[in-house]
């Protein structure tokens, strides 16, 4: 049974697009309401990140953040909590350089979830693949004031890892309308956009904005 759920969700992970990181800070009004508004934009997955939030509020966020996506079958990742997202259920773990490892994650959730991996370099990506990573994240590919600790990676090293890498990767790092054709032409399938979204004044619109591009860039549209 495992085996089918996680060919299953590994099916669907390799589909997405638009990954939407969705967090309270810098969000310009409540997390909920941006999370309808951006599946109603055609969002593929979703990723529940608080850095600073009590683990408490995190989990009650989490739970609905369940209901909601189960209901449009949008893919649900939990930001580094893992235990938080084995309690709600959700669909995966995302983890940083710093957090668990990749056969802890495992462990504690099982091999039928999703299990991403931030990577700043095409060794980490190589690293990720080898550990059994379902996808990694590449970036940051642009400077983000979100992550001013962290050099930009570029758009060659961008190109590198899509060539290279066989998981699903997924372009990160303060992309927006105007810079997401360079990640395109670079080679980048997938996007995980924050703030360009969650900040944006009509979620839905810019959400469905993002989304079209990427579809017309792979010659799919839902």
């Amino acid at each position: 049974m495992a085996e089918t759920r996680k060919h299953s969700f590994f099916k669907s992970f390799s589909d997405v697009k638009l990954y939407v990181i969705i967090s309270s800070q810098p969000a310009k009004k409540p997390v909920l309401e941006i999370l309808q508004d951006v599946i109603q934009g055609g969002a593929d997955a979703v990723q529940l990140r608080e850095k600073t939030m009590p683990d408490r509020e995190f989990l009650i966020m989490a739970r609905e953040f369940k209901k909601i996506t189960a209901q449009s079958k949008t893919i649900f990742i939990v930001n580094d909590h893992a235990e938080i997202a084995r309690e709600v259920d959700a669909d995966g773990l995302h983890i940083g350089q710093s957090d668990i490892d990749i056969h802890t994650a495992r462990t504690m959730l099982g091999y039928d979830k999703i299990i991403g991996v931030s990577t700043h370099t095409i060794l980490q990506a190589r690293m990720a693949q080898q550990w059994g990573a379902d996808y990694i994240g590449i970036g940051p590919v642009f400077y983000t004031a979100t992550k001013d600790y962290e050099i930009p990676v570029g758009l060659d090293c961008l190109k590198q890892v899509s060539r290279e890498i066989a998981i699903p990767c997924v372009a990160i790092g303060a992309i927006n309308l105007e810079n997401i054709h360079d990640v395109l032409h670079a080679g980048g399938k997938r996007v995980a956009i924050c703030s360009a979204i969650i900040c944006s004044d009509n979620v839905i619109e810019t959400t469905r904005s993002f989304k079209n591009l990427l579809s017309a860039h792979t010659g799919f549209f839902p």
